[in-house]
């Protein structure tokens, strides 16, 4: 064989996959899916890092809304899951305990969820904790984006500009 076949063997499977990376829509896409599927398994610290690398190939705007919308779309999916499976047993164990703390966060919940989004409060921790809080997913979803909103567009804004 000479070297001129060799460097076309890996290539030729290759076509649709680099096609594919042509296409700044099905990239959103990708980082959509992949943001959702991380923040939905808890990965720690891992919206800035998407963000600033789907900036770097589809630009501010279009990155933005992808990891926006995955990190809300995990969060939610989180967020039903951990409300499924452990809200009845939290209030069997903490009682009139937990009551009272669930009525100060049911009137300002939203504003502390979108307070400890900004403040970069680990992601698990305040999707499980509002999980066992009286707030409508929806209230929910919509604090969440809030509070994301400000880090990753930031950061995709600076990954654009690399």
């Amino acid at each position: 064989m000479d070297a001129g076949a060799l460097g076309s063997l890996p290539l030729e499977g290759l076509g649709p996959i680099l096609a594919a990376l042509d296409s700044e829509l099905l990239l959103a896409g990708i980082f959509f899916v992949a943001t959702a599927l991380l923040v939905t398994l808890c990965v720690p610290g891992i919206l800035v890092p998407m963000a600033l690398g789907s900036g770097a190939l589809i630009g501010a705007w279009e990155a933005s809304a992808a990891v926006l919308l995955g990190a809300v779309a995990g969060s939610q999916l989180l967020f039903l899951g951990a409300r499924y499976v452990s809200e009845h047993r939290l209030r069997a164990k903490l009682g009139s305990r937990f009551e009272a703390f669930q009525n100060r966060f049911a009137q300002h919940g939203i504003l502390y969820v979108i307070g400890l989004r900004i403040v970069g409060t680990p992601h698990f921790l305040v999707t499980a904790g509002c999980a066992l809080m009286p707030i409508r997913p929806g209230s929910f979803a919509v604090a969440t984006l809030i509070g994301f909103l400000p880090a990753i567009a930031l950061a995709a804004a600076t990954g654009s500009a690399i």
